[in-house]
């Protein structure tokens, strides 16, 4: 009979609530912001902001607790933070869509005995079948055109709408209302036909021209469903910041993920002093929050499709409900832990810079860089590849947020969950240098695969890597901070490694993601990074062999590539205590830390 450890158990329930509380937002994020009108040049700032604020966050907090002994308020605080900062994103407004975008897509086709804003395609566009037939009888948009590139005959057109000015520089601009029910479509072109024109205050009822005319137009129109079925141009940079709905959106989201970063880097603090000896069992400890995690986010994906029935954007309002009312119960489950800081130690400051000193600590280091780079196009960008797939794949697909939430359990179930229990194992075995390697390299496999998805349904069996690219990953990086960790700075110790994945590392990958994103698109995004990753674990291999040759240092690894049988940091910038002299007169003290 399997004896179930009491002391673990608020630890195991703090995990699984604090991920099954975030796991109905968090993933969403990105495409929620992409609803509300902020554009992928303003995902991507955001996504490159907020692991800085991560970094500042994790390793503030791991440096004032560590100094002030004050875990248990940080600790609880920051999950407060989280829940009101999450919540808060649902209350924030989109961006007004009639002041920013922008479409060249139309050609002015002015004619007898009636013109038209015209619009084409190179193939048949996703939705736009569904756009027109869900317009209403004498629905009309009112657009604000700019006609430009007009070589001919400009003063005839003025005069012929009755203007009393003359039309200069080969531009004209008015105002068009358009009666868009009564379209007419030829092939890949749609024709709307123009009911009047306002120019100069003057108002031309059927405008007409004394011959044909064709001539390019820029438009911005009142109807939000009209300029995404005709496509715009975006939102410029300058107008998104110009737009207090942007940097409400930001200040909120920044609260939520420095509340959810300092809380991540104290649970796994406190999930190692708990343990004791014992840190290679973490992995059944943080297991529960993939399981709450891959829970919810199946649930939620669900809820949302069936909240959203009927609708043209998704009602994002059961994510919200169910990420505050589980993140306040985590709040009463979290307080039942008991919570001991360590001891305080001198020369934190020093000891840890003489830790980084270590070549074989910032190669790790580094490779958390590099698995963050990876980690932030991920969440920030996958869940918009899976959109554009599944719409390519089948312009009426209806199980969108199912799919995705599906996506992330898999993740979870399939991956996170069995890895973290056998990542104890697994590390011992293959050590945590090696483990790294792997992960990289199985990382560069999986975007390699999302290249040649065409078949949304295909990204399922794709997700169980994420047992490799996150589990292990994980795993190996918290138990390695924990191992080298200098006698009471291991909340620092774990900040730092925290930051240099979430915060340089997703920093990283969230802008650089989105530059690349928009410029060839999610599918060869996700192709470039995973041939990086290929390479960059090969290189990694190759410094750790050399390494290996070269370098006699404290930390020398066995054949499996952990730190082992050396005194490690940890004992040697420790303060003497008496025990140590009276094992000065015997053999130096041998041995690692568990």
């Amino acid at each position: 009979m399997m004896k179930i450890n009491m002391e673990l158990l608020p630890m195991k329930s703090h995990y699984f609530l604090l991920f099954a509380g975030t796991a109905p937002v968090v993933p969403f994020l990105p495409v929620y912001a992409r609803q509300l009108g902020i554009p992928i040049v303003g995902i991507s700032l955001i996504y490159a902001i907020l692991p800085f604020i991560g970094l500042f966050a994790k390793t503030c907090s791991g440096a004032l607790v560590d100094c002030f002994h004050i875990h248990r308020g940080v600790f609880l605080s920051s999950i407060a933070i989280s829940a009101i900062g999450f919540f808060s994103l649902y209350f924030c407004p989109s961006l007004p869509s009639n002041a920013n975008a922008k479409s060249n897509n139309l050609l002015f086709d002015c004619t007898t005995p009636i013109s038209y804003l015209k619009h084409c395609t190179k193939e048949e566009k996703c939705g736009s079948n569904s756009f027109l037939s869900s317009i209403q009888e004498n629905q009309t948009v009112t657009c604000e055109v700019e006609l430009h590139g007009i070589t001919k005959n400009i003063e005839e057109i003025c005069q012929s709408w009755n203007s009393s000015s003359v039309c200069q520089d080969n531009r004209i601009t008015f105002t068009a209302v358009a009666g868009i029910y009564h379209y007419d479509k030829e092939g890949l072109c749609t024709f709307f036909p123009i009911n009047s024109i306002s120019l100069n205050g003057e108002k031309s009822e059927y405008p007409t021209c004394p011959e044909l005319t064709h001539a390019n137009s820029t438009v911005v129109c009142d109807d939000k469903s009209f300029m995404s079925y005709i496509g715009t141009s975006g939102i410029s940079y300058e107008e998104m910041i110009s737009q207090y709905q942007f940097w409400l959106y930001l200040i909120c989201i920044i609260i939520a993920w420095s509340g959810f970063a300092v809380t991540v880097v104290m649970s796994d603090t406190l999930c190692f002093q708990l343990l004791g000896s014992a840190g290679n069992k973490y992995g059944q400890q943080r297991l529960f929050g993939s399981l709450g995690w891959g829970t919810l986010v199946i649930i939620t994906g669900a809820l949302i499709d069936y909240a959203s029935a009927g609708d043209a954007e998704k009602d994002y309002t059961p994510a919200f409900v169910l990420c505050v009312a589980i993140l306040f119960i985590d709040l009463f489950v979290a307080s039942r832990l008991h919570i001991e800081g360590n001891e305080k130690q001198r020369g934190i400051a020093g000891s840890i810079v003489r830790l980084m000193c270590e070549p074989r600590i910032v190669l790790f280091v580094l490779c958390c860089v590099v698995v963050g780079i990876s980690t932030g196009i991920l969440w920030t960008f996958q869940l918009m590849l899976v959109e554009d797939v599944a719409f390519e794949w089948n312009c009426n697909f209806q199980a969108l947020k199912l799919l995705q939430g599906l996506i992330m359990g898999v993740q979870c179930f399939g991956g996170e969950l069995p890895f973290f229990f056998i990542s104890g194992w697994f590390i011992k075995k293959l050590g945590h240098v090696h483990a790294m390697s792997l992960v990289i390299g199985v990382f560069g496999i999986r975007y390699i695969l999302y290249y040649t998805v065409t078949n949304p349904w295909v990204f399922l069996p794709i997700e169980l890597l994420n047992g490799f690219t996150f589990g292990i990953f994980y795993a190996t990086m918290t138990s390695y901070a924990s191992h080298v960790a200098p006698l009471g700075t291991e909340a620092t110790m774990q900040g730092i490694v925290g930051a240099a994945f979430e915060g340089i590392g997703i920093a990283v990958g969230g802008f650089v993601g989105g530059a690349v994103f928009a410029t060839v698109g999610g599918s060869k995004m996700f192709l470039f990074t995973g041939i990086f990753n290929l390479i960059f674990a090969a290189i990694h291999v190759t410094l750790q062999i050399l390494l290996d040759r070269l370098w006699i240092g404290s930390v020398s690894s066995d054949p499996a590539g952990s730190p082992i049988r050396y005194v490690p940091p940890s004992e040697s910038m420790r303060p003497v205590t008496a025990e140590d002299d009276e094992e000065a007169s015997g053999e130096p003290l041998q041995g690692s830390k568990d």
